[in-house]
C-alpha cells in the first residue's frame, strides 16, 4: 500500500469510531435544532406592530372577514390591502388578477384556517393560510415560519434524516465486517506462518 493511500485511510479511520459516528449521527437533530432557533428568532421580527393596533384587530377579528378581504386585494392587486392583511414588516407577494374569487373554507387543523380561492381564468387553484396572531387575524405565507409551525416540515426532516441514519448504519456495518474479516484474516496470516 501506498504511503498517499495509508495516510488517506489513517485520516477516515478517526471518523469511523464510535464517537466519530455518534457525531455524525447527531447532525439532523443539530440542524433541526437551528432550522427551530431561526424560525423562532426571526418570529419575534416578523411582524409589524403598526398593523396591529386596535383599528386593526376590530377590522380583521374573524379568519372569514381577512378571507373576504384577501379576496378583493388578490382581485385588485393593492399592495398596501395585501401587506395589511399579512402584518408583516417584509410581506410576501401573491399571484393577483381580477378572475380571482374566493371559493370556500378548504380545512382548519388548529392553528391554520386553510381557505381556497381560484382563477376562474386559468382554472389554477390557491390556498391561502389564515391564523391568529394577537388580537387579529392575519394571511400567512408558505415559509420557513409556516412549514415550523403547521409542523409540515417534520414531512421533509424526518425522511431526510432517517435515510441518513440507514446510510450511516450501512456504512458502520460495512465497516465493522471490513475490519473483522481484515482481524481474521491477520489471525489466519499468522497461523499458518507459525
Amino acid at each position: 500500500m501506498l504511503k498517499h493511500e495509508r495516510s488517506w485511510l489513517v485520516r477516515w479511520e478517526r471518523f469511523l469510531n464510535l464517537r466519530g459516528a455518534l457525531a455524525v449521527a447527531l447532525l439532523p437533530p443539530v440542524l433541526a435544532g437551528l432550522f427551530v432557533l431561526a424560525v423562532e428568532t426571526h418570529g419575534l421580527v416578523r411582524y409589524d406592530p403598526a398593523y396591529f393596533t386596535p383599528l386593526y384587530a376590530e377590522r380583521y377579528d374573524t379568519p372569514g372577514s381577512v378571507a373576504l378581504a384577501l379576496e378583493r386585494a388578490l382581485q385588485t392587486g393593492g399592495a398596501a390591502l395585501l401587506a395589511e392583511l399579512q402584518g408583516l414588516r417584509r410581506p410576501a407577494t401573491f399571484k393577483t388578477g381580477s378572475s380571482i374569487i374566493f371559493i370556500m373554507l378548504l380545512d382548519s387543523d388548529g392553528r391554520y384556517f386553510n381557505y381556497l380561492y381560484f382563477d376562474i381564468d386559468t382554472y389554477k387553484r390557491y390556498t391561502h393560510y389564515i391564523e391568529q396572531v394577537g388580537d387579529r387575524w392575519v394571511v400567512t405565507p408558505m415559509d420557513a415560519y409556516y412549514y415550523f409551525h403547521s409542523g409540515r416540515w417534520l414531512g421533509v426532516f424526518l425522511p431526510v434524516a432517517l435515510v441518513w441514519w440507514l446510510v450511516e448504519a450501512v456504512t458502520i456495518l460495512a465497516v465493522w465486517l471490513y475490519r473483522s474479516s481484515a482481524r481474521f484474516r491477520a489471525r489466519l496470516w499468522r497461523g499458518e506462518g507459525g
